[in-house]
């Protein structure tokens, strides 16, 4: 089985830019983690703030680690960092969960939301959210919130033990989506592109937006508007296939980019066995210096003054460019302006601009800014 070679590898990038994996990504990792299912939870760690450890005991493989950490990715890992005092959460959910075994791993349709069922005198929900700060919750069978890694209070429901845990609205689901529904949504879609609407409206996100119109053969940057009904039959198909791919996922190590499959005219650094391996090579936590956070802020300061300084040295020379042009010219300007004076005093604006019209050098008047534009 491909997950019993993990990590035999170095990788060629150990930091990236990417800070959270989208729906489409999540749904890759959970269909390669389906062999965890009927293991055993056999211990719970709590490394970090954001970050928990499971020690999961599968028949046949044995050990195997679930690193979790809620509002950025989970992955298999190798690294057991510990510490030796638990949390109260992480002794929380030792005192339900502890050798409990995992019955299900699931996707919440195409939300970013991933729930374990697990089981042991009873079952239990864990519900992993990955989406804005990301929370860890623990449920009984009912939904009823036994504990949270973070209590939070939403517009339309509220985190915290003793609630009933309410999935947050979801508008598209991307899994099940039709080309009437996509053709409802594009058209209705106020967004600037075609790529935009996908990765909103029905939440791509911005790589995966970008790989379904380049996939179907549609410009990301046509009109939303503009989609068809055969547009509409492409998009769905790419889709399909996309689908397809992440059902036996595989890691795309990218500049920028970890992916589940390849993307279309991008060539990757590195292909791994699993998306779990290349995720576990990002880093989740890159601690910066205050000092270096300043000098960047300085730098970036430097630098606009340095664009603003272009930006005026630029004016200055074209102010300078037409000064002399209206001094070579003052004869001429100032014969004009006489003009203009005279009739002023005998005619209105209408019969100004009439009379101005008949030199040939005067291109237009405006009259409701009372402006002349001289060709020099």
């Amino acid at each position: 089985m491909r997950h019993s070679n993990l990590y035999k590898r170095e990788y060629i990038l150990k930091i990236m830019p990417k800070k959270s994996i989208s729906s489409f990504e999540l749904a890759a990792l959970i269909n390669e983690l389906q062999f965890l299912v009927y293991g055993k939870l056999t211990n719970i760690y709590h490394p970090q703030e954001k970050e928990l450890l499971f020690q999961i005991h599968v028949p046949n493989l044995g050990k195997q680690l679930l690193k979790i950490i809620p509002g950025k990715w989970l992955c298999l890992t190798q690294r057991k960092d510990i510490i030796v005092k638990p949390s109260s959460f992480c002794m929380q959910l030792r005192k339900y969960l502890d050798n409990a075994f995992i019955k299900s791993i699931r996707h919440q349709d195409s939300e970013r939301i991933a729930i374990f069922e697990l089981e042991k005198e009873e079952s239990y929900f864990l519900i992993i959210e990955f989406f804005s700060k990301g929370n860890v919750v623990l449920t009984d069978k009912d939904y009823k919130i036994i504990g949270v890694l973070e209590q939070q209070h939403w517009k339309d429901r509220i985190v915290k033990p003793g609630e009933k845990y309410i999935f947050p609205p979801m508008l598209v689901n991307w899994e099940t989506l039709s080309e009437k529904k996509l053709a409802e949504i594009v058209s209705q879609s106020n967004k600037r592109n075609l790529a935009t609407s996908v990765a909103t409206d029905i939440g791509l996100g911005g790589i995966y937006a970008e790989e379904l119109c380049a996939r179907a053969g549609i410009s990301k940057d046509m009109l939303p508007a503009d989609v068809n009904e055969k547009d509409c039959t492409k998009i769905i198909k790419a889709l399909q296939e996309m689908l397809h791919l992440l059902e036996k996922p595989k890691g795309y190590i990218y500049a920028e980019q970890v992916t589940p499959f390849p993307l279309q005219g991008s060539a990757p650094l590195q292909v791994v066995d699993m998306y779990n391996e290349a995720i576990d090579a990002l880093i989740p936590f890159v601690i910066v210096s205050p000092y270096e956070k300043k000098i960047k802020a300085l730098e970036m300061t430097i630098t606009e003054q340095e664009e603003s300084l272009q930006e005026y040295k630029v004016n200055a020379q074209m102010q300078m460019k037409k000064g002399e042009l209206i001094y070579e010219k003052y004869v001429p300007l100032q014969k004009l302006l006489d003009i203009v004076k005279e009739l002023k005093q005998k005619k209105n604006w209408q019969e100004i601009a009439a009379e101005l019209k008949k030199e040939k050098k005067i291109k237009e008047v405006n009259l409701k800014d009372k402006k002349v534009v001289i060709d020099l």
